[in-house]
């Protein structure tokens, strides 16, 4: 009996566990911001190129300062048969030659120019995930208010279905009183603006979720759920932003750049002249009337009597003036878009909470309001219909200053030079679904 026991409640609990993690396999992941940026930076073709370049700059950096290959000159001729008055003798070897050009000063140089190249490159792909982490969290949260119109579009059909008693819920609360015919034409008026609405939000979600699952490469079967579009965080302080704007990527590579735009003028100053060669060498002539063996050594300068390769120089002193130039106008524009961005975002976050408390919570009570006085004769339809589109459109417009405020938070990231991985803005964005 015990045995029959034992075993109907290991039974129970195997099939309610079963149960349960069928239940959990079949629930829809929800995607949150985090996890939607590392699948965008996991599946993004250009940090490939990015990597790409880097391993190009690295093969740069390793053959910048390799020096030049020698050469081994061989002479054979016929003056020994000649001198021996012997033409069956044909060709004998008479010099061997190793010659070794010398790079004086130029390696130096160009292995700084590379090193600049493969830094700047690096900076270029933190650049790269950055936008990539910009156009992922704006696409999320398009995502998100398109869901979020969506379910205000279904909770207004429902509102707009339950004032004609077409709601079968429990807790419905159908009209008693006699409807004119002017009134119920403004309710079916009120029902079939809910219904394009419901439609139009359906139409902007598919088109959101679209862009969303061709940026993160996610299967046009995959269900998509996010979080509730909630209210931004508090930036941090203009001071703070500002502070780190020097570790900008996008500074950065441009000061690498620069750099090796610098040092590109040394290499083009050190290039002209060409390197000096150092040859020896091993001969067999005739010397005191004998066939002798003897080496040698020969040096090799180039003049510079037409080309100084001033053309060179120049170029390369225009190259640094444009990366010096290029990394001002950086430093300016960052500057601006990180301030105007900051102000916009506190500007949104505020009005967002003035909009909720100051007209979203009176246009609900005038609406619950207007909904009993319409019910018991003291309103008219035109007041319940005004009512309704107030509350209705307030809320779309909530919604979009919570997605605008979330917006500016990704354009400010983008600014200031702050990724999402690692570390934040504020003290809890990278929590915000």
């Amino acid at each position: 009996m015990k045995f029959n026991q034992l075993f109907s409640k290991a039974w129970l609990f195997s099939a309610m566990m079963l149960s349960a993690s069928s239940v959990l396999a079949q629930e829809t992941p929800v995607w949150t911001l985090p996890t939607s940026v590392q699948r965008a930076l996991d599946n993004a073709p250009e940090l490939r190129a990015a990597e790409a370049e880097i391993a190009a700059r690295t093969g740069d950096v390793s053959q910048s300062d390799a020096w030049p290959n020698p050469t081994i000159e061989l002479r054979a001729d016929e003056k020994k048969a000649i001198e021996t008055q012997n033409r069956r003798g044909g060709f004998s070897l008479n010099q061997i030659t190793y010659t070794q050009p010398i790079p004086l000063r130029r390696l130096e140089h160009q292995r700084r120019s590379a090193e600049g190249e493969l830094e700047s490159a690096r900076a270029e792909q933190q650049v790269q995930r950055l936008q990539i982490e910009t156009r992922t969290a704006q696409a999320y949260h398009a995502l998100q208010r398109a869901a979020e119109q969506q379910n205000l579009a279904k909770e207004r059909l429902a509102f707009a279905e339950e004032l004609q008693g077409g709601s079968k819920r429990k807790n419905a609360d159908p009209l008693v009183r006699y409807l004119a015919p002017l009134e119920r034409a403004r309710l079916d008026v009120l029902r079939e603006t809910a219904y394009q609405a419901v439609a139009e939000a359906e139409g902007k979600w598919s088109e959101a979720a679209a862009q969303f699952r061709a940026l993160l490469a996610v299967a046009p079967g995959e269900p998509l759920a996010t979080m509730p579009l909630m209210t931004a965080d508090a930036p941090a302080t203009l001071n703070a932003l500002l502070n780190g704007l020097a570790l900008h990527p996008m500074l950065l590579a441009t000061q690498h750049s620069l750099d090796a735009s610098r040092a590109g003028v040394d290499v083009a100053r050190a290039q002209r002249l060409a390197d000096p060669t150092l040859s020896i060498f091993h001969e067999q002539d005739e010397v005191a009337g004998k066939r002798r063996i003897y080496s040698g050594i020969m040096l090799g300068v180039q003049i510079p009597l037409w080309n100084n390769n001033d053309g060179s120089v120049a170029r390369a002193v225009a190259a640094t003036d444009k990366a010096d130039a290029l990394l001002a106008t950086q430093r300016r524009d960052l500057e601006s878009r990180l301030r105007q961005n900051h102000l916009h975002l506190g500007h949104l976050i505020e009005q967002a909470e003035h909009y909720r408390d100051r007209l979203l919570v009176p246009a609900k009570q005038v609406l619950d309001l207007t909904r009993k006085g319409f019910a018991s004769g003291e309103q008219t339809g035109l007041a319940l219909v005004d009512a309704s589109n107030t509350y209705f459109e307030a809320q779309a417009h909530y919604l979009d200053l919570l997605h605008d405020a979330w917006f500016e938070s990704a354009e400010l990231r983008l600014a200031s030079g702050v990724s999402l991985l690692n570390s934040s803005i504020n003290s809890s964005a990278g929590t915000q679904p």
